[in-house]
């Protein structure tokens, strides 16, 4: 990446592909180092890229299993959601995981990039990226590896908790050797293998522990209540209603709840996600089957080698291979789910309707005689569970050198990601039936089946999902001429290649035949042809522009061409101007446009049809809904422009400030189902459909519950977002004293305005909205990353804080509360508090070959805030609170160098 020349040292910088002398060009880059990366603390690519200020709604958690895509890692730039951020390993890219975020969205799983192996990450944020895609909406990460290395080392670290447990063993090594000036080549390899164990959010305090968060102002969120209403809900006694020869209810006889022993403080008669458990239901806290972090192991191994064939040509391979094993559960399943059941073209509904399952007259838990009962049961003994391995295979082999006055860079570039999902304790509702029907499976508290019948009714599912990417491409760069200002440079540069997908849906869910469990699959393959050019016009000393266009053509969309320009101006040796203008473009992936569908659950604010009438706030709050997505071959490409405007001021030598502005306008936004606008407006979206339960017995002449929405992927309007961004560095030289340096980084997001194909305008910045992104994470105005460090000798020490604002918890500014108690009061003022945590790091160089480091997360212990609308966790959020769910958390290690 480096080059000497002239006596200066050249570097190529994300966002541009003519090597300069200037690390500052046109647009707004943030590089973090090695040696930054080391002093944060962090043991993951994932942790460190998430923690940056720019990242936002729609980003990923490791943390949140139950997802379609649980345990991977992504990043969202500028909160446009992780397929909008284009994450790349050297400057290429590489294979996305194996399942889309929602079924729909591709994304690179960061956990599958080895920590030990690099070099720099560079944050390219003013987005639309000519260079290296124009579907890089939001910006660009660009993982830098190592390059060459001679040596050996080995490293070890240890960390856990305060709480004593979530312990997390890794070991790396890294071995290289040849000089590649003297000895014509050079060798290297890193192997990186790591171990967390689990931590069970049950052994957390407060209400991080619990479920029940009406202590400290929030609600209760256990499962299990009876309604006044005679809503029965799934708990580990068991409930059984009566039902008439059609399967309706009776009037006059509703649900009752099976023998056992159940707590007086789990019989709380206002409890239940309803606030109301009039009838006496048995609660069950699902905290208890909750983890805050999973159980992971991951093996990642990097082997690169140079070779020089002659002074102008040299010769490079890479090898990546990485191994990850994850264990997650969750709760119990219940017996019965609504869904679409693909095959037939039909909504099924084992909770209601023709449909339902059925206790029979003579089951030996139907307490009825005269009736068929409406069972609801979870066995406490049997926790939904996933494993799942995934293994990423990257192959790169490349030649660069000069050829007449041209740099070249030319490569072929393999890629796969694969993951294996094993899933059990869900229910095949066609077997249930069946041994319902026949009287060999019970429920109820204590009962046991048998695993004769466990294998029938809830059989062990196999899906995987598989995505490759195979590519060739080539690039070169010289100077044209001299300009008044300097040497003009061109790049020019080409590439194909090839994407395919091939997600498997978990078996039986195509009919919706498995209770609680969406169904998503994809499959399709696409070529991707492009070329591209940019040119670095220095004009004066003070002025240089930036040219660049992309042609993109694939080979279900034809062709498109988006250009990017961007100016310098640098008035003073103090002082310079910068800004940029790109255009976008994203097409569909095969998930949105294939033969695919995703049948997820999400949340709605509130059925306004019902909400009207009854004024429950079992109807006026936030509640679950199924939500139907199919893919539409029809659906056209995202566009985009963004623009950027800043300055870079340097009053003083070792200290600089740099400010700029940024707005993305995203258009023909694709779309999933989106269940909040089209209950709210359903003459606006004609091809959606809203499937509705039966009437509750409280209010017989009105509508029942909302189950699920159901619509195709379309183009869905657009988005705009724009905001500042704040970078201060300084370096103090202390003499004998040492050395200090400090840094401040602030993102704030001035808007994020959303509208709907049917010209509905929402505005998110600030608020919990969107609420149907990854596991409904908020969008914070401000995020902010302060860092300060210290060396001396052999001794370094750094501390960074981490502030996140607060948001309101309105899915929109000026929207209703989503979270209000029986009497319409919301829940903690309708906010969710702001986040400051403290981290520090310590590293001790003992000799000249061996050191030691340590590192405390949240050095204040400091507990995430109370969040009750979230559904990535029961009652805070883990896209911007993990760290206060972990707690404060020690890590130490040490590297020995040969």
């Amino acid at each position: 990446m480096a080059m000497a020349q002239e006596g200066l040292q050249k570097v190529e910088i994300t966002g541009s592909s003519i090597k300069r002398t200037e690390s500052e060009g046109v647009a707004t880059t943030q590089i973090l180092s090695r040696k930054d990366i080391e002093q944060t603390g962090k043991t993951s690519i994932a942790d460190v890229v998430r923690s940056i200020s720019a990242d936002n709604n729609g980003s990923i958690s490791g943390s949140f299993t139950n997802g379609f895509a649980g345990s991977a890692s992504g990043v969202s730039l500028r909160g446009l959601s992780v397929s909008s951020t284009l994450v790349l390993i050297n400057g290429r890219r590489t294979a996305p995981y194996g399942f889309g975020d929602d079924g729909q969205r591709s994304f690179v799983d960061l956990n599958s990039i080895p920590l030990d192996a690099v070099d720099r990450i560079e944050i390219l944020k003013d987005g639309a990226s000519a260079i290296y895609g124009s579907d890089a909406i939001a910006g660009v990460v660009n993982v830098i590896l190592r390059q060459n290395y001679v040596g050996q080392s080995v490293a070890a670290n240890v960390g856990q908790s305060s709480r004593g447990d979530g312990r997390n063993l890794s070991a790396s090594a890294a071995i290289g050797f040849g000089n590649l000036q003297e000895d014509k080549y050079n060798v290297f390899m890193t192997i990186d293998a790591k171990k967390q164990e689990k931590i069970w959010q049950k052994d957390r305090s407060d209400y991080i522990g619990q479920a029940d968060a009406r202590p400290w102002g929030g609600r209760d969120q256990r499962g299990g209540f009876i309604t006044s209403g005679n809503g029965g809900g799934s708990n580990t006694l068991g409930t059984v209603r009566p039902v008439n020869a059609t399967g309706g209810t009776i009037a006059g006889r509703g649900v009752r709840q099976l023998p056992g022993t159940c707590s007086a403080v789990n019989l709380d008669p206002v409890g239940g996600t309803s606030l109301d458990n009039a009838g006496g239901g048995c609660l069950f806290d699902p905290v208890a089957y909750q983890t805050i972090q999973p159980e992971t192991q991951n093996l990642n191994l990097y082997a690169r080698g140079t070779f020089a064939i002659n002074e102008n040509t040299t010769a490079y391979t890479e090898l990546g291979l990485f191994n990850s094993k994850a264990k997650t559960q969750t709760t119990p399943s219940g017996l019965t789910g609504a869904g679409f059941d693909l095959v037939n073209a039909r909504v099924n509904n084992t909770g209601t309707g023709p449909d339902q399952l059925l206790l029979p007259i003579g089951h030996p838990d139907n307490p009825f005689t005269d009736a068929r009962a409406r069972p609801r049961w979870i066995d406490a003994s049997r926790p939904r569970t996933a494993d799942m391995e995934t293994t990423v295979t990257r192959f790169l082999a490349g030649v660069k050198g000069t050829v007449a006055e041209w740099d070249y860079d030319a490569g072929f570039l393999y890629a796969e990601s694969k993951t294996d999902k094993t899933q059990n304790g869900y229910y095949r509702q066609s077997a249930l039936k069946t041994a319902i029907n026949n009287g060999t499976f019970r429920i109820g508290q204590g009962r046991v089946n048998t695993p004769e019948v466990l294998a029938l009714v809830s059989p062990t599912l196999f899906n995987s999902g598989v995505t490759k990417n195979t590519s060739v491409d080539f690039k070169a760069t010289r100077e044209l001429m001299q300009l008044p200002g300097g040497a003009m440079g061109i790049a020019v540069g080409a590439e194909y290649r090839k994407e395919e997908t091939n997600s498997d849906a978990t078996p039986y869910t195509n009919t919706n035949d498995i209770a609680g469990l969406g169904y998503s699959a994809a499959k399709g393959s696409r070529n991707v042809s492009a070329i591209y050019t940019e040119l670095a016009i220095p004009v004066l000393k003070s002025l240089e522009f930036q040219l660049a266009a992309r042609s993109d053509k694939y080979s279900d969309y034809g062709r498109s061409t988006t250009p990017k320009v961007g100016f310098k101006f640098t008035p003073t040796n103090t002082i310079a101007f910068r800004g940029t203008y790109a255009e976008g473009f994203r097409a569909p992936s095969a998930a949105e446009n294939g033969d695919s569908a995703v049948a997820a659950f999400t949340n709605i604010a509130s059925d306004p049809v019902r909400c009207a009438v009854t004024k429950l706030a079992a109807d006026c709050s936030s509640q679950s809904v199924g939500a139907i997505t199919i893919g539409n071959k029809n659906i056209k490409p995202e566009t985009s422009k963004s623009y950027s405007l800043g300055l870079v001021v340097e009053p003083i030598k070792n200290f600089s400030i740099s400010l700029d502005w940024w707005k993305i306008v995203r258009d023909g936004e694709i779309g999933g189902s989106d269940p909040g606008a089209i209950v709210n407006n359903p003459a606006g979206y004609p091809d959606a459909q809203i499937v509705r339960g039966e009437p509750t017995t409280n209010f017989p002449g009105l509508v029942g519950p909302i189950l699920m929405v159901k619509a195709p992927y379309l183009n869905a309007g657009k988005t705009q977002t724009s905001g500042l961004d704040l970078d201060m560095r300084a370096k103090y030289d202390m003499g004998s004293s040492g050395k200090l340096n400090a840094g401040l980084v602030v993102t704030y997001m001035n808007e994020f305005k959303r509208t709907d194909a049917d010209g509905t305008t929402h505005e998110f910045a600030g608020t919990h909205g969107d609420v149907n992104l990854s596991g409904d994470g908020g969008t914070p105005r401000t995020k902010v990353s302060v860092s300060m460090g210290w060396e001396r000798g052999p001794w370094t020490l750094s501390g960074n804080v981490n502030y996140v604002s607060s948001i309101s918890d309105t899915n929109e500014i000026g929207g209703d509360c989503l979270d209000v108690d029986a009497n319409g009061k919301p829940y903690l003022g309708c906010r969710v508090a702001s986040f400051t945590t403290v981290d520090v790091f310590g590293k001790w160089k003992y000799s000249k070959n061996l050191e030691f480091t340590a590192s405390i997360t949240n050095l204040f212990d400091k507990m995430a805030p109370l969040d009750v609308q979230t559904y990535g966790r029961i009652n805070y959020n883990p896209s911007l609170h993990q760290s206060g769910a972990v707690g404060r958390y020690f890590n130490v290690g040490a590297r020995y160098t040969f």
